[in-house]
């Protein structure tokens, strides 16, 4: 890909990735086994998370009741939000991989000993709290880390279609475990389902051990708490200092901020009881189309063309959402799921590029505050706003933030024309 100019954008948008990382000029067909590895662990790994969620859910409403449960699992995800910046160094510090290895054993202990505790002892509140609170810390070190190491098992130009198959089976994942975790549960209850997942994340775990980077070997070095405060700070000032990249963190999460409120409490707003199910299912498929096509026709010319496209789109569906029509709203989230998806892969893939390998595990974590910060903000905002606007003047209001988020790319020509494409060598 052609690092953006001075030019374009100011400064470089980042260090990019040279030939020689990426995997010079590879033209193999498939994606690398040991990637196919990893992605199978991360949907069966999904899976059993989206299981675990459920049967935890359950679990705290009939242990704390409805209002304590539902603060739990609110309060749960603050650690995941306020550590994510530190897995980014200790992923950049002691290697993405190992990263991966190491959160994947814990958070396989904390199921397995979680179940074993549940067994012996029943349900608690301070032993579910617990669970939750280490199960967030460490998806919140997996995340950079995860987001880091792709493009070191990948061919540059099967980035895109790598992280679109990769995304395919973690949602896919929680799609099954959403939809198979109630009977599982009423199985074995908790206890069964604690321990499956943390078989998931043993799988997992042998999985990330058995990738073969196409870069250099990994840095080995320790951890210190002292330099991580400096490692942090390093990794925003990296981004802030090159427009286009810092551009793209923005834009995601003015991407995530429109859509996540018409998105998630929308269903009901837009469809109530009966039509949330097809508004639901409409969404699904226009996701899955995304990832269909980016598996089959990867951007890599006019990635920013493309983004530009699915934010204009993505504002013009917000705005259908306005009518209020069941047929028009099935229509547009079938629309929303394909271009919000396309245009989340162009960014995270033009990220992952922008960046350079000492830097970007803190460059992924800092685009995941952006993007897991915007869903609360969102919901909480929606539900206000339609309190005092009306839902119309709400799904209005929605699109216009999708139009800014429109306006920054096409005013950062380095984001605007971006390509996914090789990068030659000088």
């Amino acid at each position: 890909m052609t690092e953006p100019s001075a030019a374009d954008g100011g400064s470089t948008a980042g260090g990019g990735t040279t030939a020689s990382e990426g995997g010079g000029t590879s033209k193999a067909r498939a994606l690398p086994a040991p990637f196919l590895g990893l992605v199978f662990a991360m949907g069966l790994s999904s899976f059993g998370d989206a299981v675990w969620l459920i049967a935890l859910s359950v679990t705290l409403v009939g242990t704390a009741g409805p209002a304590l449960a539902g603060l739990v699992l609110a309060l749960g995800s603050l650690p995941k939000v306020i550590t994510l910046l530190v897995g980014g160094a200790v992923a950049d510090r002691t290697g993405a991989r190992r990263v991966l290895i190491g959160t994947d054993l814990i958070r396989a202990g904390a199921m397995l000993g979680g179940a074993a505790a549940v067994l012996l002892a029943g349900p608690s509140l301070p032993l579910l709290a617990g669970l939750i609170v280490v199960m967030a810390v460490a998806s919140a070190f997996f995340i950079p880390a995860s987001d880091a190491l792709r493009p070191n098992l990948l061919p540059p130009e099967h980035l895109v279609r790598g992280n679109a198959v990769y995304l395919a089976a973690v949602r896919g994942g929680q799609a099954a475990g959403g939809a198979l975790g109630s009977w599982l549960a009423g199985l074995g209850g908790l206890v069964v389902v604690a321990a499956v997942n943390g078989v998931s994340f043993l799988v997992s775990a042998v999985a990330a051990g058995n990738t073969k980077t196409l870069a250099k070997a990994e840095p080995r070095e320790r951890v210190k708490v002292r330099q991580l405060a400096k490692d942090v700070g390093e990794g925003c000032r990296y981004v802030a200092k090159r427009p286009a990249l810092r551009a793209a963190m923005i834009v995601t999460g003015l991407l995530e901020l429109s859509g996540a409120g018409p998105i998630n409490l929308g269903l009901v707003l837009l469809g109530g009881n009966r039509g949330a199910g097809w508004l639901l299912t409409a969404m699904t498929l226009g996701a899955s189309l995304a990832f269909v096509v980016s598996v089959k026709w990867p951007p890599r010319e006019k990635a920013g063309r493309l983004a530009t496209f699915g934010l204009a789109a993505q504002a013009c569906c917000l705005a259908l959402l306005a009518t209020g029509n069941l047929a028009v709203g099935i229509a547009a989230f079938f629309a929303l799921g394909l271009v919000a998806g396309l245009t989340a892969l162009v960014l995270v893939s033009l990220a992952q590029r922008w960046s350079t390998k000492e830097m970007r595990g803190r460059v992924m974590s800092i685009l995941a505050l952006f993007t897991l910060a915007a869903t609360p903000v969102g919901n909480l905002l929606i539900g206000v706003m339609v309190e005092a606007l009306g839902v119309p003047l709400t799904m209005f209001a929605h699109a216009a933030v999708a139009l800014v988020a429109l306006a920054l790319l096409v005013a950062t020509p380095a984001l605007g024309r971006a390509a996914l494409t090789e990068e030659k060598k000088s």
